[in-house]
């Protein structure tokens, strides 16, 4: 999965079981492979991409941590950080 734990530490990221929001230990991890998923939709085709999950029970808020790179069972094996800047559906926040 790509982190980025290179700008953000990991004491603000749910992963560590604390919610950086609200303090609550309340974290909740999806345990279901490829349910949580998203796509990129650019001209070289579709990419679904993995996304691990969290949730704080406490102030509802919720972290997601996208795949590297979109598995070989959906196709051709895609980079992230290649798709999305040629993406039709994922725009950059100015």
């Amino acid at each position: 999965l790509l982190r980025i734990t290179d700008t953000i530490p990991k004491e603000k990221m749910m992963v560590n079981g604390k919610c950086p929001h609200c303090g609550s230990t309340e974290i909740y991890v999806s345990q279901t492979p490829f349910s949580d998923t998203f796509m990129v939709r650019s001209d070289s085709g579709p990419a679904v991409f993995a996304v691990e999950s969290y949730l704080c029970l406490n102030c509802r808020a919720m972290e997601l941590h996208a795949a590297e790179r979109s598995p070989s069972l959906f196709g051709k094996d895609k980079a992230l950080i290649d798709e999305i800047p040629k993406s039709r559906n994922w725009k950059k926040v100015a």
